[in-house]
């Protein structure tokens, strides 16, 4: 295809009153954009190649408006196709209002900041100023992590002790209010009694229980119980000889005690005095008295007897000698005892 290009300068023509080219020069530009020429084919005698048909080119004339490009086409299109083809028209320039410039203009300047330039001149405002970017901000200065302080020897051994199991620390709480718990469930133990009386009713256990029963009952001896011994012996000085020198010192067939009981020795009686103590011997005697049958005069007694003991007056650690002992001896002690007491 050869391409031929034409320069065509617009002649001055009649406008419209907006300064638009004329309904015939507006299209006299159409119909000359773009429009090719195709050579028609090739042939023999005058219309073959290099005859007058084929040399013939198209022209243009003079008087075009506009410049454009005329393209001879190629010999192989149909000779009977002479139609020029047209190219799209370049593309216009579309003139912008300069009160849509401006209005532009200020909606920019008002999204960057800064007042909008109002003003009615021709010229157009200069580019608004670009706004001073922010002072980037200082990297901080770093700060050194100051060195830990040393761990205490006894810290650091707490810290590694294997901890109580929350259960177990649970138990042991609870441990004390199960011992107080236990502790009240059991059975305290009778008070110990001291004195003349707590030492007679060890000896009464120890000695007379398998002969006169363990309350004084009374088994292969007399009992004892129930006033039975303030019968037969209504002093305690008789009673207490009785009890030291036993059977052997009053002598077999003989009567010992009250007269009106009519007790008569049959033997089977020991003699205690020279095995046990005075205290002894005293305090089993006003055990089967105040505690067996009931006497207080005997009780009152012993309380005595403790009082002198405790503020020294009397010593009970001597032995009643069973052949020289006598009932006036014994009477005597006991008097000392109870007039101190009163």
């Amino acid at each position: 295809m050869l391409s031929v290009q034409v320069s065509i300068t617009e002649a001055p023509g009649p406008t419209t009153s907006g300064g638009a080219l004329s309904t015939g020069t507006r299209l006299l530009r159409q119909v000359v954009s773009d429009r090719t020429i195709r050579d028609y084919p090739r042939r023999q005698g005058p219309g073959g190649p290099g005859g007058p048909l084929f040399a013939r080119r198209p022209t243009v004339p003079a008087s075009l408006p506009v410049s454009q490009s005329w393209t001879t086409a190629s010999p192989r299109a149909r000779h009977h196709d002479r139609r020029p083809r047209l190219t799209p028209p370049e593309p216009t320039l579309t003139e912008i209002p300069e009160h849509l410039l401006k209005r532009a203009q200020a909606a920019k300047a008002k999204a960057a900041g800064e007042e909008a330039d109002t003003g009615s001149g021709d010229a157009l405002p200069a580019a608004a100023s670009t706004p001073a970017a922010p002072a980037a901000p200082s990297a901080p200065t770093p700060v050194a992590d100051a060195a830990p302080a040393p761990v205490a020897p006894y810290v650091a051994a707490a810290h590694a002790r294997r901890k109580i199991p929350w259960w177990a620390a649970g138990t042991l709480m609870l441990l004390p209010i199960w011992a107080i718990a236990y502790v009240g469930t059991l059975e305290r133990p009778p008070e110990q009694t001291t004195g003349v009386l707590a030492t007679g009713s060890h000896v009464f256990e120890a000695r007379c229980a398998s002969c006169h029963g363990a309350t004084g009952g009374g088994g292969s001896g007399y009992a004892l119980a129930d006033g039975e011994v303030l019968a037969t012996f209504p002093t305690a000085a008789a009673h207490i000889l009785w009890v030291a020198t036993g059977s052997d010192g009053v002598g077999l067939g003989n009567p010992y005690g009250d007269q009106a009981r009519g007790r008569i020795v049959e033997g089977g009686m020991p003699a205690w005095g020279d095995v046990l103590t005075v205290e002894e011997v005293i305090g089993v005697v006003l055990h089967e008295r105040a505690r067996l049958s009931g006497s207080t005069d005997d009780a009152d007694l012993a309380q005595a007897i403790d009082d002198a003991v405790h503020l020294g007056e009397l010593d009970l650690q001597g032995h009643l000698d069973p052949t020289t002992v006598t009932v006036d001896e014994i009477q005597e002690l006991l008097d000392s005892v109870a007039d101190g007491g009163h």
